[in-house]
């Protein structure tokens, strides 16, 4: 019954039909307290609508209950994105550091990073984790001849004791 339930509400974000799904997918959730995808499902719709303190509490309980491993990675993002959106900027930075530290090969991670550092009151580090991003992913001619300068200062952010 559940799974048929969460392929509907799929079906409504897939369509566009976000006033439905927010609904569908926090009724599910209440009735459905340990299923981490309906819990999932009324974070992200919470989400979408910017309710991002109806989402935390919805994100907190799937992390509690247990992400999925093919789920973890855009849930952490989101998760991420909303702990910082609600006040708790050192929980997000925790967890996206780590969750960017074992996956360095996928960029959202540390792009939000970036601003949790940000949010966290870190903003050298901030700013040394969206450059290296940048530098990353840059494709070799994009930066027009600036790598290395670029890449100097990067390294520079990285040293605690500099100052720029």
């Amino acid at each position: 019954m559940i799974e048929d339930d969460l392929t509907r509400l799929r079906a409504l974000r897939a369509a566009g039909q976000h006033d439905e799904y927010l609904a569908e997918a926090v009724a599910l959730a209440a009735r459905a307290p340990g299923s981490t995808a309906a819990q999932i499902e009324a974070a992200y719709a919470c989400d979408r609508f910017g309710a991002e303190h109806d989402a935390i509490r919805y994100y907190d309980a799937a992390w509690r209950l247990g992400v999925p491993p093919g789920e973890r990675l855009h849930f952490v993002v989101g998760y991420g994105s909303t702990l910082r959106n609600v006040g708790r900027a050192d929980e997000a930075v925790a967890l996206l550091a780590e969750a960017a530290s074992d996956h360095a090969d996928y960029p959202p991670l540390r792009a939000f990073l970036s601003l949790a550092l940000l949010s966290a009151g870190h903003p050298r580090a901030a700013v040394a984790a969206l450059l290296g991003l940048v530098l990353d992913l840059a494709p070799a001619d994009a930066l027009d001849g600036y790598q290395r300068a670029l890449g100097a200062y990067y390294r520079e952010l990285l040293e605690p004791e500099a100052v720029l």
